[in-house]
């Protein structure tokens, strides 16, 4: 009985060492096929993932926040903790920074202002000047914002993209002729085509003009005419 006993203790003993050992070979096993998640934050997207890389591990960007201390581009912040072991193949969640600029706030209007004006006050709001459009505009005068998004009053964070008038078309015609016509009949002629009327001499009617009929001019150029009474015939 004694002999029994002695021997089943044995069993008992060798069996417990046998759990062990396979429990710390399994282990070991287990432990090769997993790696520490290196620090990242900090780092540019670029620098992180070929450090993952390097471990069997791939990035994985979960979102893009504003951040006042983190560069734009650069890790803000990273979801398994650094130290911890992951199994190889894995992925490490990140949130990468956008920069600076995430304060929330009604974007002020400045459609109707010189570009140039508005520059100053962007400055002051620390807003970015993402895209300018020019176009031509016959109701706005060249350098004068037309549009703008975000529109305003829209809540807005640090850019803004303006659409901006370079004056309006340049319009040529052939100047028309004013001789003979009675003054009043051509100042009527000259506004009607935006042709600012010199007029020499005095008298009622046009007897010559600068430049001759027929000659190009602009909307907007001048003609200098001169007047002289109409002859009268018996």
């Amino acid at each position: 009985m004694k002999s029994f006993i002695k021997y089943f203790l044995y069993f008992v003993v060798f069996a417990a060492l046998g759990a062990g050992g396979s429990y710390l070979f399994f282990k070991m096993i287990d432990l090769s096929k997993t790696v520490e998640v290196p620090v990242l934050t900090g780092r540019s997207i670029t620098d992180a993932t070929e450090l993952l890389n390097q471990r069997k591990l791939s990035l994985n960007i979960k979102s893009r926040n504003y951040d006042n201390n983190i560069p734009e581009g650069y890790i803000a912040q990273q979801l398994q903790e650094p130290g911890k072991r992951i199994k190889s193949g894995s992925e490490v969640d990140v949130i990468v920074s956008s920069g600076k600029g995430g304060e929330m706030f009604a974007m002020p209007s400045f459609e109707g202002q010189l570009l140039d004006e508005a520059k100053l006050t962007l400055s002051n709001f620390d807003i970015k000047i993402g895209k300018v459009t020019w176009l031509h505009s016959d109701t706005a005068d060249k350098g004068v914002i037309i549009a703008q998004r975000p529109l305003p009053g829209n809540t807005g964070r640090n850019e803004i993209n303006f659409l901006v008038s370079i004056g309006p078309y340049d319009v040529f015609y052939k100047c028309p002729s004013f001789l003979n016509m009675t003054i009043d009949d051509a100042r009527t002629l000259a506004e009607e085509l935006g042709i600012e009327l010199i007029e020499q001499e005095e008298g009622s009617k046009v007897v010559s003009q600068k430049p001759e009929a027929g000659a190009i001019i602009g909307k907007g150029g001048s003609v200098e005419v001169t007047l002289g009474r109409s002859r009268m015939w018996f």
